[in-house]
């Protein structure tokens, strides 16, 4: 199995200044994003969007919100695996893609595993806001 970095989710108010430093100062750029149900960022470098950030005026300061990793492995192949290791995880999809997001939660720390759902037999609900992953 073969597992790339995807991008780091960050969770900021529009005035916590994480924007200006990853935008005007480090030099990404804001591009397309997912038609998610809330207020949100994903930065750039390139054609790769390496940040993608939660706004919200719940999060007075940037916080870490999750590290996403992309998996060559099918969304049955991994939660097998999850259950197997009785890991709790829960699944949403992409708006308007075959991508599926596994969350898990080690500890303090949440991680996001992308598969695909080719065959979208089953459809997940959507990422909708970052206490879902609690």
């Amino acid at each position: 199995m073969a597992m790339t970095f995807n991008h780091l989710n960050l969770l900021a108010s529009a005035d916590s200044g994480i924007f200006a430093l990853l935008v005007d100062t480090l030099g990404l750029e804001v591009g397309q994003r997912p038609d998610f149900p809330f207020k949100g960022h994903w930065l750039y470098q390139g054609d790769k969007a390496l940040v993608h950030i939660i706004e919200s005026q719940a999060y007075q300061e940037c916080q870490f919100g999750h590290l996403a990793f992309e998996l060559d492995m099918n969304l049955q192949e991994l939660t097998t695996k999850l259950q197997q290791s009785a890991i709790q995880y829960s699944v949403k999809q992409v708006p308007d893609s075959e991508i599926v997001q596994v969350f898990v939660r080690v500890g303090n720390m949440v991680f996001e595993l992308q598969t695909l759902n080719q065959s979208r037999k089953n459809q997940f609900p959507v990422f909708t806001q970052h206490e879902e992953l609690v």
